[in-house]
């Protein structure tokens, strides 16, 4: 095993370092899964760039190809779960809106201007 000295590499193993620490970080805070999901998935990404560093990129090919493949999968995930939540969040809200005005009879009233019946 040797090292393979590549400066790209290098600087995406220190990004997705800072991209783990963050999405933990946020997560402790807020307790939102998305930044851990995120971070998870850069930190998959990190082990393939320190196996690429230390020269195990060959003889790891299938199994880098699989925690890369995981990363992917999970930001997708994420992603999809964040859409989700977004999604009923403002659907809910609507559905509110609708309520409210049909309780208060602002159904009519709300769609005209001054001067306007």
């Amino acid at each position: 095993m040797a090292l393979e000295w590549d400066p790209i590499i290098f600087i995406n193993l220190i990004l997705c370092i800072v991209i783990v620490v963050l999405g933990y970080l946020l997560y402790r805070k807020s307790r939102e899964k998305l930044p851990l999901y995120v971070g998870i998935a850069f930190g998959l990404f990190g082990i393939s760039h320190a196996a690429t560093l230390a020269g195990l990129k060959v003889p790891l090919t299938l199994p880098l190809i699989v925690i890369r493949t995981l990363a992917y999968l999970l930001v997708i995930y994420a992603l999809y779960i964040y859409l989700k939540a977004t999604v009923v969040q403002k659907e809910a809200r609507q559905a509110w809106v609708d309520f409210f005005r049909e309780e208060t009879g602002g159904a009519d009233s709300g769609n005209h201007g001054p001067g306007q019946q």
